[in-house]
């Protein structure tokens, strides 16, 4: 030891009986530790894999037997209004896309996504966030278009208060999840807190889906309307993926829709 601390002649010796002996006998002493951590966070993984998995398949069955309710509902529905004679019901397809940019004019609320006219995307056509109205296509090119919000200016869209049945026209203000309510009369039932969700009329935006929420009601005596701001339920600053949709007959009138694409709801 003392040479060795002396003298560096025995560095070699050292480094291979380090290698060839001493490392060795350290891999074998520490190898069933390492094999119990591993064996550890092997079946560790795999159970919370395994509790996911019967989550996901007890999801599944829920979803299984809440759609087949839904398919009875539906023969239901339509044999009735075969009996009855009524029109029959309009269905509606769905992709899924995703956004590829957010326009940085302050003035224009708008999004590209990555798919366009070779996916079936046309001008004029409805986008959601989750179950909530988001806006429509602008422009389409073959692989993206460009979706408007409803909070861009030229933006607007017929709904109607789900508490009293009464309608009212949403546009856009610019400002980020604002919307601002017109031709909404003094006369009118309207509170804080209601909601308001897409009339259908036009025959673009489907019905029933939610809008947008009351923060608001004010109005000055004379007026014949009042002033009523509402918040947005599609949240612009965090939505990452957009649902299109159309209805299942749409190529019959999609030059017809295209003509009309953002002005129907004006």
């Amino acid at each position: 030891m003392t040479v060795d601390y002396r003298d560096d002649r025995l560095t070699p010796i050292r480094t291979i009986v380090t290698k060839y002996f001493v490392y060795p006998l350290q891999y074998t002493v520490d190898l069933p530790f390492r094999l119990s951590k591993f064996s550890k966070e092997f079946f560790s993984n795999h159970n919370e894999l395994s509790a996911a998995n019967r989550e996901l398949r007890a999801l599944v069955g829920v979803y299984a037997a809440r759609d087949q309710k839904y398919y009875s509902i539906a023969r239901e529905n339509q044999r009735l209004r075969s009996q009855l004679g009524a029109t029959p019901a309009v269905r509606e397809k769905f992709t899924l896309t995703e956004i590829l940019s957010v326009s940085s004019n302050p003035f224009s609320k708008n999004v590209v996504i990555n798919k366009g006219s070779d996916d079936g995307i046309f001008i004029g056509q409805v986008a959601l966030a989750g179950n909530n109205i988001y806006g429509q296509a602008e422009s389409v090119t073959p692989n993206s278009a460009v979706i408007m919000q409803l909070t861009d200016v030229k933006h607007a869209i017929h709904v109607r208060n789900t508490r009293t049945g009464q309608g009212a026209l949403a546009v856009g203000t610019g400002k980020i999840n604002r919307l601002e309510l017109k031709h909404v009369e003094t006369s009118m039932d309207i509170q804080t807190g209601d909601r308001f969700v897409s009339s259908g009329l036009g025959q673009l935006f489907p019905p029933d889906f939610p809008v947008a929420e009351v923060d608001s009601v004010a109005y000055n005596p004379g007026d014949s309307f009042m002033r009523v701001e509402a918040r947005s339920l599609s949240d612009f600053s965090k939505t990452r993926e957009i649902l299109m949709i159309w209805r299942e007959d749409y190529s019959a009138s999609a030059e017809n829709l295209e003509g009309k694409a953002l002005k129907v709801e004006e």
